[in-house]
């Protein structure tokens, strides 16, 4: 699971469910204080389920998106 940092809108989703992604992709990118803030993979995984979509704003500590690492 992977939880947001901050506060802000999401500006960008750059993956879809089922995705596989690699280490240090960047799945999602939050437009905060207007600055753009890239929410990266820790690791190799796959997108289980997207929490938000585009336009959301978002408090720290929601949940963004749920992923499975491989």
């Amino acid at each position: 699971m992977i939880y947001s940092e901050v506060s802000g809108t999401i500006s960008e989703i750059l993956v879809s469910n089922n995705q596989i992604v690699d280490n240090d992709s960047t799945l999602i990118v939050i437009e905060c204080m207007k600055m753009l803030i890239p929410i990266n993979a820790k690791k190799k995984g796959k997108i289980i389920k997207i929490f938000v979509n585009e336009g959301d704003v978002i408090n720290e500590g929601d949940k963004i998106l749920d992923i499975s690492y491989i």
